[in-house]
Order: structure tokens, then sequence, then C-alpha cells
């Protein structure tokens, strides 16, 4: 099918801004339900603060929230969010079915957009320092009847995204499959493994080995035991594998990824100006 569009990109693209691919969410909800979180790298601390009226995102359908939201910000330039006219026309953007997954999409949106995002780079470069420190969004307005999917609302739900937030993503986002994403909607652990792998492989030209719990800390698992991870990801990095011929595998307690084919195989048009709405609420 010819796209009306020249710039207009496929449907199977989706994007996710690095910050996402270098950290996983938590799994699971977070005991006690602290006011912020942490998660360290090499590279970077990332922390994200809570609304007290909401948690810490977590799960499967905190990811695919954001990963939704940072395709709609890379692929049609703007701050401005279409969440569309019913919560079952939201779901569909997603890649899910009416059932359980309702309730908690909607519950870890707000979880997201009402959640504060620092995030420190550490740079070797001696007293350089850098980060980007913002809240995710400055104004939502939807109305999602969870019982009553169908329910139709008069105007499009609308997120509006920080102005520094929206740059980010925009400037700091890279290409995902998104048949693969919709294949492990379910599955944050594999979430999470192929956003790492994409983001490592974007620019690699050398192979690269670390010991697998390294790995481990920091994908969104909370299980204990290095031998546990290590076979569910083994399992996934095989059928993975069946889509994307990445070249990575777990060997003797160190995880190899070589230089790979791109996560993404259709050429991605280049980037056009992301145009800021400056608004404080939202005008329907």
């Amino acid at each position: 099918m010819v796209r009306k569009k020249f710039h207009e990109l496929p449907d199977d693209i989706a994007f996710c801004s690095n910050i996402f691919m270098i950290f996983g969410l938590p799994a699971h909800r977070i005991k006690e339900n602290p006011a912020f979180w942490i998660k360290k790298s090499n590279s970077y601390d990332l922390i994200i603060t809570r609304d007290p009226k909401y948690e810490i995102p977590y799960g499967c359908y905190a990811r695919m929230n954001q990963i939704f939201i940072d395709t709609e910000v890379r692929t049609k330039n703007t701050n401005v969010i279409d969440v569309g006219r019913s919560f079952r026309d939201y779901t569909q953007k997603l890649g899910y079915k009416d059932g359980v997954a309702n309730r908690g999409l909607a519950k870890q949106l707000l979880n997201y957009v009402t959640s504060s995002i620092k995030l420190d780079i550490k740079d070797p470069t001696p007293s350089h320092i850098s980060g980007i420190h913002t809240v995710v969004a400055k104004a939502w307005d939807f109305f999602f009847d969870v019982p009553n999917p169908d329910q139709l609302t008069l105007f499009k739900g609308k997120i509006i995204l920080s102005e520094d937030y929206a740059r980010y993503i925009h400037d700091h986002s890279v290409p995902l499959d998104m048949n693969m994403i919709r294949c492990f909607k379910r599955n944050p652990l594999a979430l999470d493994f192929y956003r790492f792998m994409a983001y490592r492989n974007n620019t690699l030209n050398k192979t690269i080995s670390f010991p697998d719990h390294l790995l481990f800390q920091q994908l969104g698992t909370d299980q204990v035991a290095h031998f546990v991870t290590r076979d569910r990801l083994k399992k996934i990095l095989k059928l993975i594998q069946i889509y994307w011929p990445v070249n990575a595998k777990f060997e003797d307690g160190f995880f190899e990824l070589r230089p790979s084919p791109p996560a993404v195989q259709h050429k991605i048009p280049s980037k056009t100006p992301i145009i800021i709405t400056n608004k404080n609420a939202v005008d329907n």
C-alpha cells in the first residue's frame, strides 16, 4: 500500500526514549508505596517521584503507556498526546482487547502522567554536571469509563507533556518493532530486555560482554535468584531471535552482545522539529 505522506511512519514502528531502554520500571507494585523510586547504573541515576494520590508506575501496563506516549511524540512531533474519545479507542491503540487490562491501563496511565522524572548523567569529565528534572505532563483531560469502554465523549482525551520532557523524548528516542512490543505486552521483563538490546545495539560497533547479574539489575525484575532470571531471559532471547537476528547470548555467567542488524528494518525518515503547545490546561 502506498502511504499518503512520505514522512508518515509505518504502523509497526514504535519509539522509546533512552531512559526506559536503560532502566526497567518496577515489575510489581512497590511495597508501602514510597514517595520516590531510584535506579542507578554506571552512567545514569534515575529518580521517579509519584504524585501524593498515586503510585510509582509499575508492570507491563505502565511500560505500554510510556511506549505509546513516546511513539506519539516522535512520530507526530508534538507534546499533545491524543488518547481518543473512548477507553476502547485507547486500549486498541496499545494492542489490548477488553478485559482485565482495562483497569490496569487506566491506573498506570495516571501513575505515569502525574509523576516527575529526574535523570542525572554521570559524565567522566571533571566538574561537568548534566541531567534533566521535569514533570511528565503539565495537563491531562480524558474520561475513561472502564466498565463501559465504548462510552464516547464529546471531545478527544488529551495529555499535554511538559516541554522539557517532550523535547527529551523527541531527541533521545530509539525505534522499536511494534509487533515485538505487542508480543510482549504482558511481560515486563521481556519488554525491558528487548528495549535494552535495541538501545545498546543502535550504535554498537564492537562486541560487549559483562557479568549478566549487572544486566539483571538494570531490568525490571524483582527475582532474587539469578539462575531464575537467567533462565527466563534465555527463553525470551530465543523468541526475540526468531523475529530479529540479534547476535546475543548468555554464557558462563556473562551476557554478550555483538553488532547486529537494527531492531527495525524499515528506513526511518529524518526527524522534523517538534511543535510545542505551551498550555497549562487542555482546551477542547
